[in-house]
């Protein structure tokens, strides 16, 4: 059995010395590299040495890393489980009374004020609150994509070219495939659908529309607050 000084090395080894991220993968590294250790050492080797020599046997950091990213496939699947519960948790107890239920009924006020019948013109649209809403979260997104890539391009300049964090890169990944999905239907359906409906049926949808997009924040920051353990025990 190493001893505790060898396994904080050897943790030391897997995160700076090959800068793995993917907690997963590292969990499963230091299990491997410990056994393949105790088995160098029981023949003669130094730790040192040991662990020079384990490193060559998984490819070296290049090796390492490419394993991180296979590896990434299978945790950015378990990430996706747990941002799949996220949003289930909203529609059960104790959130769905305590939480969703009165942001709900925030929310379609707010769409039949936003989208109420004007006695001159008929129904009219409140374009400035949908065009800053939609600007905020634009803005939002980006903001967002820089803080999870700044400390990444700021270790570039220290190590080199290497694997973008696990977290980060789901993250990343994760955010721009859903945005321009939500942003676009909400396009699609402010400039094509609403003027084709009849009212009350624009307000309604709009409703629908803000949940998605509260429910996609919601759990957002929740996956967020998750994988970088800003509150580990919520």
């Amino acid at each position: 059995m190493l001893t505790s000084a060898q396994q904080s090395t050897l943790d030391y080894h897997l995160r700076e010395t090959n800068l793995l991220t993917n907690e997963e993968l590292i969990q499963e590294l230091t299990d491997h590299f410990t056994t393949a250790l105790l088995d160098r050492m029981a023949q003669g080797m130094t730790f040192a040495t040991a662990l020079t020599a384990t490193q060559e046997a998984f490819g070296g950091r290049k090796g390492l890393q490419k394993m991180e990213r296979q590896y990434n496939r299978v945790t950015f699947r378990h990430y996706d489980e747990r941002w799949y519960q996220a949003v289930r948790t909203q529609f059960q107890k104790p959130l769905l009374w305590r939480q969703t239920v009165p942001v709900c009924a925030v929310l379609i006020l707010l769409s039949f004020v936003g989208y109420a019948p004007d006695s001159a013109n008929g129904v009219e649209l409140d374009s400035d609150f949908y065009a800053g809403f939609a600007t905020g979260t634009i803005m939002g997104f980006f903001v967002l994509i820089m803080g999870l890539v700044w400390p990444y391009l700021k270790t570039v300049f220290r190590y080199g070219i290497h694997n973008v964090p696990t977290e980060a890169l789901y993250l990343i990944t994760r955010h721009s495939v859903l945005l321009p999905v939500i942003y676009g239907i909400g396009v699609t359906g402010f400039l094509g659908i609403l003027p084709l409906i009849p009212y009350p049926t624009q307000p309604l949808l709009i409703f629908l529309y803000l949940v998605a997009i509260g429910l996609y924040m919601r759990t957002g920051n929740i996956m967020y607050e998750s994988l970088y353990e800003i509150h580990p025990n919520r």
